[in-house]
């Protein structure tokens, strides 16, 4: 059923006012009920219904103490459908004069029209044109078919027009349906938009003091609602009524809080005179400093003090600028007195820069000059907090200047300090190194080859720069392990000299009883008697070397004279042949050739070569494997490091040369016995 809009002016004023007017504030529990509870969505009444359309009140420009005026809303009642969509008549087509033809042609092209709504009165009609046509010739084929001698329940039309103007009108229909779901969508967000703002008109009412943010606030909210579109049918009037209370709770509120404004404003204006009196007073305050802190302190009560009525507000602030300026004039007057003194100051400073400037350009080489230049630069930071400002315009970037150059020269030293700490720990680990090799060497027994593997490592040490701060520590580390080995050498061979010299005694002795001897008649028993007294003298060990050759010979001249006198007797020629020699000892009683420069035991001049030559090879065996004890030995002792591994691959070399000697000196000492 379509609707007929009504026009407002025919209706009553007051049948309008009573009708849709909303309920004064306070006259009735009803009226604060629908102020409380936000408007709900119903769904109950679909019919068509009265829409209030109306003018929401416009917030005055002017400021809200001088607003006067009272604002009273127009109401317009206009009655429409739920669709609320016939803005505009559709143009009007005469159906009734087209043929089916050209009424299939029209709905298929509404139902592609886009704007479905604009179109849906005149595709009704095309369809009833449609319909009346199809109408019209089935009831003359009818009537044929009857005439014809045709039986009515077999009677059956068809037109196939009629299928495809049919199916363009369920096209439609179908899109028809989707924009009338579409459109309650909009308006049910819609509803809930309008809900949002009214909750926000009611918060403004309820929390906000400051009235000039809320008259802005509740404007801005004003605006928003004339903004939104349409909602429910159902939902129109509550929402509207409930609109309007706010709004006239607001503008009477706004009147109410006018009288209180004013009082405020008047209070407002005598702290801000009583301000102005206080500036005023500083223009005689002998102290600038103290005058500036005071007047700063009444610039931020004159921002706390709120606002004063119009008429007077130019008036007080042009008082109170007055004499702010003034008191900033003698500041600047006082700082233009200062000029001279602010550009000696950045004479001066700028002195300093340069002096620091010429000593990062030096080139420090050690830690000594390093921290004399360090010292320098102390000192022109010590001067520079002693002058005074440079002046406002150079004071930040003469400070900045003056710090970079600090700065890079910090920096500087850092970065040379962090070479040498690099070179300390290089130093560090290659001393560590070499005290692990002297402490696997500190409980050797091969006293002349370690000592000279010592000396070596000690040459090495003194090659090696310093290690820092733990260069103290590392040395005494090494010193330690070198000293340990060195006392225990000079406590051995001390320990050989006290037993050298006491071997010199029992020499000298046994010779004195050499010489006292009286041999035994018989040859056989003076011949072993007298190799008894030289194996003892052999046995006896070593005598110091300074007297070595003089004990062998006393020893020698002593027991020679009893050979002498044995091989004299006839009984001692009868025993031996001619070839004996009994002056010369059997094999096994010969006594050992001593290690190193030791003293040698007598030994007849006609001892052969051959047993010399094995002699000095089994030394020489004897000794390398001693050494190759000893390499194998400091092996496990190398760190892993660089140095470390070039250290042991050269020690690996030693060893297996030293083997492949051994195996040589072997096998000609194999050639030796065998030949």
């Amino acid at each position: 059923m379509d609707s007929t809009p009504v026009n407002p002016e025919e209706q009553k004023p007051s049948d309008t006012l009573a009708e849709n007017s909303a309920p004064q504030i306070n006259e009735s529990s009803e009226s604060q009920e629908v102020l409380d509870t936000p408007v709900q969505d119903s769904n109950e009444n679909k019919e068509p219904v009265v829409e209030v359309i109306a003018e929401a009140p416009v917030a005055p420009e002017a400021s809200v103490a001088h607003n006067d005026d009272h604002h009273e809303e127009e109401v317009h009642i206009i009655v429409t459908d739920e669709s609320h969509e016939e803005l505009e008549a559709e143009p009007a087509e005469d159906f009734g004069q087209m043929s089916k033809e050209d009424l299939v042609t029209r709905m298929d092209a509404f139902s592609k029209e886009n704007d479905v709504n604009a179109v849906k009165n005149r595709v009704q009609a095309a369809r009833d044109s449609f319909q009346a046509i199809f109408n019209q010739e089935r009831d003359i084929a009818y009537a044929a078919f009857i005439e014809a001698g045709g039986i009515k329940e077999e009677f059956d039309y068809k037109d196939t027009l009629e299928e495809k103007f049919f199916d363009a009108y369920k096209i439609f229909q179908k899109r028809r349906s989707e924009f009338i779901l579409g459109q309650e969508k909009i308006r049910s967000t819609n509803l809930k938009v309008k809900n949002e703002i009214l909750l926000q008109m009611k918060n403004i009412l309820q929390t906000e003091e400051d009235m000039s943010k809320a008259f802005n606030e509740f404007h801005e909210l004003q605006a928003k609602w004339r903004g939104v579109g349409p909602v429910p049918p159902q939902n129109v009037n509550d929402l509207w009524m409930t609109y309007k209370l706010y709004c006239d709770r607001f503008y009477e509120f706004i009147r109410l809080n006018r009288e209180l404004q004013d009082l405020e404003m008047k209070k407002n204006l005598e702290m801000k005179m009583h301000l102005c009196e206080k500036a005023e007073e500083l223009l005689l305050e002998p102290s600038l400093n103290k005058a500036l802190q005071d007047m700063q302190t009444l610039q931020i009560k004159w921002r706390e003090v709120g606002a004063v009525s119009r008429e007077k507000r130019t008036e007080i602030w042009v008082r109170f600028k007055a004499a702010v300026d003034k008191v900033y004039d003698n500041k600047r007057s006082y700082i233009d007195s200062q000029k001279e003194f602010f550009e000696k100051n950045f004479a001066d400073k700028n002195a300093l820069i340069a002096s620091a400037e010429e000593i990062i350009k030096d080139q420090f080489a050690n830690h000594q000059q390093w921290q004399a230049g360090l010292k320098k630069l102390l000192e022109l930071q010590t001067e520079w907090r002693k002058i005074g400002p440079a002046g406002k315009e150079h004071n930040d970037s003469i400070w900045n200047k003056f710090k970079a150059t600090c700065d890079q020269f910090f920096k500087n030293k850092d970065d040379f300090y962090k070479q040498k700490k690099q070179e300390y720990a290089a130093n560090l680990q290659q001393k560590t190194e070499l005290c692990i090799q002297a402490e696997s060497l500190k409980e050797s027994d091969a006293w002349k080859n370690t000592a000279q593997e010592l000396i070596r490592l000690q040459q090495e040490w003194k090659k090696i720069g310093p290690a820092g701060d733990k260069n103290e520590k590392i040395w005494h580390r090494f010193k330690e392990a070198c000293d340990a080995f060195f006392t225990r050498k000079t406590a051995h061979f001390s320990d050989q000299d006290n037993a050298q010299a006491g071997n010199l005694e029992l020499k000298n002795a046994l010779i004195a009883e050499v010489e006292k001897l009286e041999v035994n008649a018989d040859p056989n028993e003076a011949l072993e008697q007298l190799k008894a007294f030289q194996r003892k003298f052999t046995e006896i060990g070593l005598v110091p070397m300074k007297q070595k050759d003089d004990i062998q010979q006393r020893f020698r001249a002593a027991i020679q004279v009893h050979f002498d006198a044995l091989k004299s007797t006839p009984e001692y020629r009868q025993s031996f042949k001619r070839t004996d020699r009994p002056d010369r000892p059997e094999r096994g009683d010969r006594p050992e050739r001593a290690g190193g420069r030791g003293e040698r035991s007598y030994r007849p001049a006609t001892e052969s070569g051959g047993n010399e030559e094995q002699r000095n090879l089994s030394s020489k065996v004897s000794k390398l494997a001693g050494e190759v004890q000893l390499w194998e030995n400091n092996l496990g002792f190398f760190a892993n490091s660089k140095n470390a591994s070039a250290l042991r691959e050269e020690y690996e070399s030693k060893i297996q040369q030293a083997k492949e000697e051994i195996n040589k000196l072997k096998v000609r000492l194999n050639e030796l016995k065998n030949a």
